[in-house]
């Protein structure tokens, strides 16, 4: 349901004009582990223990670039309030395409719709979304369809009805109460009224509330103030998150492949114009329930196609130029139904180049060296060593087909080209695909790392070609086995390497041209592949230990230096585990809490706070490993206690990173720290949050 809410809007207008400016002058420039300790010696152990384990900073947060315009978008106004709000979307953790729990898309581009979005999703539901969301540069339509999701199954729940209305007084689709359909209420389908039991209507309102709660960049946020749930209450955004992710096909800018997609959709519309019947129950199916998670969305399969699904586009098309603000049809579904999805688009991938940009990197371990630290007794790929968060790029047009953990080689990205050809990326930091995806020569896909079985950061590639025995695979002598990629190069480097020109990279693309533009409006100076975009914060009744969480995301990847300096502030370069700790408390609460530099210090002020491991909550203290005069060697904090989940700064070689405390030495205490009454939490952005508001 939509609380009832009222636009902040002073000062909007000067800031927009502040932004165009700097856009103009843009413009006219030119744009263009496990986390154990591993090495037991003792004295070394003794020289930890002195300090407590030190962790390693630097890496910022993440650089979000809103690019162009949606098809029938706004006009260049929009684009120049991109630019002004780059500081609020880098801080906002959103880098790239989108990820599951941040779903930035580019201005001017469009996810079409999933198998899952088409088998499950009514057609007019969908059309009227993409619809809505089309006026907003970089507002995704999968937002307003988890929405319908979530509120009322998609029309099916009896206040969704003209006239219904639900115990707490919530009407339509989307659940709008009177003050906030005063406030947000539209037009959607030009007949001259505002309905909110109409789909079209309702929909647009919902856009409208969106952008005005800023869920281009910030949609955790929105959604929870859409809903009226308290922070710690988070069921809601998880839904809709979740279901979002499963709903996004291919991110495209290709405007006559979204024109297709309207005429398209409004062609299946037209074949079935009595569903869906609001406030009936009806065959759309309710895949995911109350604990949906976000990262596990593209785990979650599309259910079976009904009779009133959407079905795949033809590539070949007709020419249709239905566009983006053209008024719908009405209702949807047919039966015919294939199994080829935008995903399944044939890769290309003739011109070649290097993973990552000259310069950036050094060679590191070459293919098939012999050794007895690896399963097969030789080295399967070739090392690019590099600092953790330097870009890794496409190196040939292609399509995800693994994205995610990847066992010993850590967070693992595997792309398929032309030809059956595929490479794989490991042990990174961050990935930016997802599984299905196309990507482009030079497109960004990742971030190196240290994840997986690793001594430090680098980027594990390997090319792996059909016909080549795969040894990790018996009877698997016709591949695709490895290869040794520098050999694989030889001859198939294109003479102009594509690194950053294409959207979700860097230089010399809108990141950069955004970067220059904040520079200009005192926006912050933000390293563009930093850490930080890593999921959503766990719950906490408590604001400042919110953003005590926030704070510590931010830190991932950032180096372990032992004896880093303290309290770096905004942006350290630099951790070891005490200074880790101590950094993320300080920060969010504006330097009210300081819990001690070391581990020597940080226990003994906490003791009496103290709580069960089996109590333990997100943003705790954790101790581990104990020493002989009765301290602790090593401290992190909880993240996730149902997982065990742990943030810290491991140990020299390693960056600040998610890990398990099972993984770590003995567990020494856990420990709740206070927060003072009246102490302010201060965000990731350097703003200030009244405690309970």
């Amino acid at each position: 349901m939509v609380a009832p809410a009222v636009l902040a809007a002073a000062g909007k207008a000067a800031k927009v004009a502040k932004a165009a400016k700097a856009a103009r002058a843009a413009a006219q420039r030119g744009s263009g582990g496990q986390g154990g300790d591993g090495n037991k010696n003792t004295k070394w152990l003794w020289l930890l223990g002195g300090v407590g384990c030190l962790p390693v900073a630097g890496v910022g947060t993440l650089v979000l670039a809103i690019l162009g315009g949606l098809v029938g978008g706004v006009g260049a106004g929009a684009a120049a309030a991109d630019c002004g709000d780059y500081s609020d979307n880098a801080n906002a953790g959103n880098t790239g395409d989108a990820a599951a729990t941040n779903p930035v898309m580019p201005a001017g581009k469009m996810y079409m719709p999933s198998e899952t979005a088409r088998n499950e999703i009514p057609p007019r539901m969908i059309l009227a979304a993409m619809r809505a969301a089309a006026r907003y540069d970089g507002l995704d339509w999968t937002l307003i369809t988890g929405q319908m999701y979530q509120e009322t199954k998609f029309g099916q729940d009896k206040s969704a009805a003209p006239g219904g209305r639900n115990s707490a007084g919530y009407m339509g689709i989307l659940q709008f109460g009177t003050p906030a359909w005063k406030d947000y209420g539209a037009d959607g389908n030009g007949d001259g009224k505002k309905d909110l039991y109409n789909i079209d209507d309702a929909a647009w309102a919902a856009a409208n509330f969106l952008h005005a709660k800023k869920a281009e960049t910030e949609p955790w946020k929105a959604l929870l103030t859409y809903s009226g749930s308290t922070a710690s209450n988070t069921i809601y955004p998880r839904v809709v998150l979740t279901q979002a992710a499963r709903y996004r096909g291919t991110l495209t800018g290709d405007q006559a492949l979204i024109k297709r997609w309207y005429a398209h959709l409004k062609e299946t519309i037209e074949k079935n114009p009595g569903f869906p019947t609001l406030g009936q129950q009806s065959d759309i199916p309710e895949p995911i329930g109350n604990n949906a998670q976000p990262g596990s969305a593209l785990s979650i399969a599309a259910t079976s196609p009904r009779s009133w699904s959407t079905p795949a586009l033809d590539e070949g098309g007709d020419g249709e130029t239905t566009t983006a603000m053209a008024l719908a049809a009405y209702s949807g579904g047919t039966g015919r139904v294939t199994t080829v999805s935008f995903a399944d688009e044939p890769a290309t991938g003739k011109d070649w180049q290097w993973p990552m940009k000259q310069g950036t990197y050094t060679v590191g371990t070459p293919y098939h060296k012999s050794g007895r630290m690896w399963s097969l007794g030789y080295h399967t790929g070739l090392d690019l060593v590099a600092t953790s968060g330097t870009p890794i790029y496409a190196p040939a047009d292609g399509k995800a087909v693994h994205a995610g953990p990847g066992g010993s080689y850590g967070n693992m990205t595997k792309l398929q080209h032309t030809g059956g050809v595929i490479t794989l990326f490991a042990h990174q930091t961050s990935i930016k695909v997802s599984v299905g995806q196309s990507v482009k020569r030079g497109q960004q896909i990742g971030t190196v790392g240290a994840t997986g079985n690793v001594t430090g950061p680098h980027l594990h590639w390997e090319v792996l070609l059909p016909g080549v025995d795969n040894p990790f695979v018996g009877g698997r002598d016709q591949g695709p086995g490895m290869v040794d990629p520098e050999g694989w190069m030889q001859g198939k480097v294109t003479a102009n390497p594509d690194y950053g020109t294409v959207p979700g990279s860097d230089e010399g693309g809108k990141d950069a041209e955004y970067a220059d533009c904040a520079a200009d409006t005192g926006g912050a100076a933000v390293a563009p592949d930093g850490a930080g975009a890593s999921g959503v914060l766990p719950d906490s009744d408590d604001p400042v230990i919110r953003a005590v969480l926030g704070w510590a995301q931010r830190g991932i990847g950032v180096p372990y230096v032992y004896g880093a300096p303290r309290l770096q502030g905004r942006n350290p370069t630099s951790f070891d585990c005490s200074s880790f700790t101590q950094w993320a408390y300080y920060m969010a609460s504006d330097g009210k809490i300081d819990i001690g530099t070391t581990t020597r210090s940080q226990e003994p002020y906490l003791k009496k706070y103290e709580v069960p491991l089996s109590q333990a909550q997100p943003g705790d203290v954790i101790f581990f490993r104990p020493e002989s005069d009765g301290s602790s060697g090593h401290v992190g904090l909880v993240w996730d206690p149902k997982g065990h989940k742990i943030l810290h700064a491991p140990r020299p070689g390693k960056s600040v990173e998610f890990s398990k405390w099972d993984y770590q030495d003995k567990i020494t205490g856990v420990y709740r720290v206070p927060v003072p009454r009246g102490t302010n939490a201060v965000e990731g952005d350097g703003t200030q949050n009244e405690k309970g508001a």
